[in-house]
């Protein structure tokens, strides 16, 4: 039973008052961190990278299997990445619940996973070979915790070890942004740790996955300080983006008359089910909202509260309320 998941489903509770939602947080927060620190003292945290890595062939063949019994197949349309003798970090684009083994399975080197699910990992039957193979868990609200694994990175990857890492920091649900913000979390740490980023996009048709794997991005090319760091994620963020419209362009097009118009909600749906723990606002909770810059839904919100009248009717005309009220 996940117990962690579902105290956090606790927090989402409608209708609850701010003292009591307040008091559920640290409950929430208290039975986190006991979790996690008895994590930390389990037996398969103490391996060292060398037996992690000569176990990942055999985590790699039960993700091979898994994937099979349940269904899920992958292709690579691509695989631009070359040999280097540095690490390597994995950056992958979030689609859901099971890109993880399908990536891995893809990408086929030894990694240690990144994440900040610990809350909705914790007992799974995913948890022992996500430990065995590595994993930095983190708390995403805790600044303290985030430094923390900033850190473990650095010296993982100073020592010779890979990373995966989800640059989006959640699920990409939006119906026409290919990546999401991100954070320069990715670049700041593969720099400090003298790492190769390797872009990875994936996306999911019901139970076949399609990953295209770009060339390797490299913070050599990139200077010191908060401008460059900007222009690497926004070129790390913009090559993402890329190797998704190529997955998308690799479909076969779909005729105008075949569409039923409902297909994006039920890929919403399809994501949901995978990992019921999860809901819309959860995951909107979790992305990275940079400074000056607006949603659509930002925009029309104030619109939307209107109460039509005659000098407001105009915003009322069919062509415009199909744009602004959707």
């Amino acid at each position: 039973m996940n117990i962690l998941a579902e105290e956090q489903k606790k927090l989402y509770e409608k209708g609850i008052s701010e003292e009591e939602l307040q008091q559920r947080t640290l409950q929430f927060m208290k039975l986190y961190y006991e979790l996690r620190n008895q994590e930390d003292e389990k037996i398969w945290n103490k391996l060292t990278l060398e037996q992690r890595r000569k176990i990942h062939g055999i985590i790699l063949g039960i993700y091979k299997l898994k994937n099979r019994l349940g269904g899920f197949s992958h292709e690579t349309i691509n695989d631009l990445r070359s040999d280097t003798n540095r690490p390597k970090i994995f950056a992958i684009t979030h689609v859901g619940k099971f890109d993880i083994e399908v990536v891995s399975e893809a990408i086929k080197e030894h990694y240690y996973l990144l994440s900040g699910d610990y809350e909705h990992i914790q007992g799974i039957i995913d948890a022992p070979f996500l430990a065995l193979n590595g994993v930095f868990y983190f708390n995403e609200k805790d600044k303290e915790d985030r430094r923390a694994v900033s850190e473990k990175m650095i010296h993982h990857l100073q020592n010779g070890g890979n990373l995966m890492y989800f640059v989006e920091g959640t699920w990409n649900l939006t119906p026409n942004l290919p990546m999401l913000p991100c954070y320069w979390g990715i670049v700041d740490i593969a720099k400090k740790g003298n790492a190769m980023i390797i872009p990875v996009a994936c996306e999911q048709y019901g139970k076949k996955f399609k990953v295209n794997i770009g060339r390797n991005f490299d913070m050599l090319d990139y200077g010191p300080g908060e401008m460059e760091k900007t222009r690497a994620i926004t070129d790390l963020r913009d090559t993402l983006s890329t190797l998704k419209w190529e997955i998308w362009e690799s479909e076969e097009p779909v005729k105008r008359e075949n569409l039923t118009g409902n297909e994006w909600e039920e890929y919403i749906s399809e994501r949901f089910k995978e990992w019921p723990y999860f809901n819309e606002e959860y995951i909107n909770g979790l992305i990275y909202k940079p400074k000056n810059v607006v949603t659509r839904e930002e925009v029309y919100a104030p619109v939307k509260k209107l109460v039509p009248n005659k000098n407001n009717a105009f915003l009322f005309n069919k062509r415009l309320k199909d744009n602004i009220w959707q």
